[in-house]
């Protein structure tokens, strides 16, 4: 397997990443975790590259909202984790650029979501606050809540949004599923299930081991899918586990604040992709279940990274925090 860089820009403390496409238009967009731009990049026009916003930044999630060019995404998610002014921006495309709308301030939301309803009416809302109250940045005295209500796209509101009955300790990872979510935090690993039918929200426990972020993929081919996990806040461990989270393998304490995770198919080959933002800093391709690794870039430190494909080529793009660059690589699955 062989990764080229194929296109890099600098954006100071780069860190959501997203791709949007719809409408017959198809866009990457990265954006800063500091008071810096937010950046759209046109993949039919060569990355030709389109402010989204100047500044505000402190944005640590993007949500595309389905058959649009529209989206939600935090804003002032800073200084550090101590972000009681964090807030959910709209973006709506208006053919050349964004319109931005403040849709409300959600103190201390550090993922979120929208989950498309079973009857095609609306969506959901989903936030999970980091923690709930903090006196400075090392304060993890007050846990993070898990937020839920609904969310209407015509109003640009969320509604009947409360806090389900329980306390997440530095609610970190979130990973949307299929018909749930997984939510990380130091008191493990939950599944939240939408309403549907006659029951409400519910919310179960998987997994009692520390977590920061997880990922999932069928990587040992057994037609199940396993689970990587970033272990600790923001590591310093991985390991994989099978579908009911006993573990596999666990790494040396290598990977020092472990942030970049994904997982799925390259070529015909299940792989996770992960990378850490201290230390060596590198991004590694993950191929099996004993966490053997290839290396793809390192000394970047990436924040976040997905795979997408385009006119039958999958590329990497990867939000290279400490490098404050913005990178995009050729996936050449033959080699």
């Amino acid at each position: 397997m062989e990764f080229k860089k194929i296109f890099s820009d600098q954006l100071d403390h780069c860190y959501a990443i997203m791709r949007m496409k719809s409408q017959g238009r198809d866009f990457i967009v990265v954006a800063s975790e500091e008071n810096q731009p937010c950046y759209a990049y046109d993949l039919d026009q060569n990355f030709a590259r389109t402010l989204v916003w100047p500044d505000v930044g402190g944005t640590m999630t993007m949500v595309n909202i389905p058959g649009t060019l529209n989206f939600l995404a935090t804003q002032r998610f800073y200084p550090g984790f101590n972000s009681a002014a964090c807030r959910i921006v709209k973006e709506t495309f208006n053919g050349t650029d964004w319109d931005q709308t403040i849709i409300g301030d959600f103190p201390y939301v550090h993922r979120f979501d929208i989950l498309s309803k079973a009857n095609g009416e609306g969506y959901w809302y989903v936030g999970c606050s980091i923690a709930n109250s903090k006196k400075n940045t090392d304060d993890w005295s007050d846990p993070g809540k898990v937020w839920v209500g609904e969310y209407n796209d015509q109003t640009e509101q969320m509604n009947d949004v409360h806090a389900l009955p329980i306390r997440i300790t530095k609610n970190h990872g979130y990973k949307r599923m299929s018909g749930y979510s997984l939510i990380t935090g130091v008191e493990g690993i939950f599944k939240l299930v939408p309403p549907a039918g006659n029951h409400d929200w519910t919310l179960t426990q998987l997994s009692n081991q520390e977590t920061s972020d997880v990922f999932s993929t069928d990587i040992n081919g057994d037609g199940q899918e396993e689970y990587l996990t970033i272990e600790g806040f923001h590591g310093p461990y991985l390991r994989i586990s099978d579908a009911q989270f006993k573990s596999i393998t666990r790494s040396q304490p290598e990977t020092p604040f472990g942030h970049a995770i994904w997982g799925g198919v390259l070529g015909n080959q299940h792989f996770f992709i992960f990378g850490w933002r201290d230390g060596e800093q590198n991004l590694e391709l993950i191929s099996d279940d004993q966490l053997t690794s290839q290396l793809i870039d390192q000394h970047v430190g990436p924040s976040n990274v997905t795979v997408y494909e385009k006119d039958g080529q999958q590329y990497l793009l990867s939000a290279n925090r400490e490098a404050n660059e913005v990178a995009v690589y050729a996936i050449d699955t033959s080699k």
